[in-house]
């Protein structure tokens, strides 16, 4: 399962450019079964959701401190549409300790899904806990990406 270090230390963004560079292998026979199960199990971890924008709010007004900052999977290409996510309460003060996030207020992490209804809301576990919705940009999101590929990893 992926912890708040994870995020901290920046391992998030290797595991994200490593997962979506081993998707070009899944056709290979043996290896390619392989990386599709550990995958699948890596990205069952965060059991992640799609989410309304009210659920989205709910999550926010329920958390004690929030952050924005960059999604994690833009870091792999920053010529990319920006979209940012919301941290909450352990995770933003890691993202923020290294300035991977800013603090925010409650409403303004509401307001930054308003700015973003295009883009799918996902919500993910990390250390256990509901604290990182991503206003997910379809094409490079490690999670859409998986399910593109037959890897069921989302849940509505």
């Amino acid at each position: 399962m992926a912890d708040i270090q994870d995020y901290i230390s920046g391992k998030i963004i290797h595991d994200a450019n490593l997962a979506l560079k081993s998707l070009k292998f899944l056709r290979i026979p043996y290896l390619g079964s392989h990386i599709r199960k550990k995958l699948s199990a890596r990205a069952n971890d965060f059991e992640a959701k799609i989410i309304s924008q009210e659920s989205a709010s709910e999550v926010i007004i329920n958390a004690d401190r929030c952050a924005i900052g960059e999604r994690m999977c833009r870091n792999s290409n920053k010529n990319e549409i920006l979209t940012e996510s919301v941290y909450l309460n352990k995770l933003a003060d890691g993202l923020v300790s290294t300035s991977r996030a800013r603090y925010v207020s409650k409403e303004e992490a509401i307001d930054l899904f308003g700015k973003y209804k295009k883009y799918p809301i996902i919500l993910s576990k990390v250390s256990g806990n509901y604290i990182e919705m991503c206003n997910s940009y379809p094409k490079r999101c490690v999670y859409w990406n998986l399910e593109k590929h037959g890897i069921k990893c989302l849940t509505k």
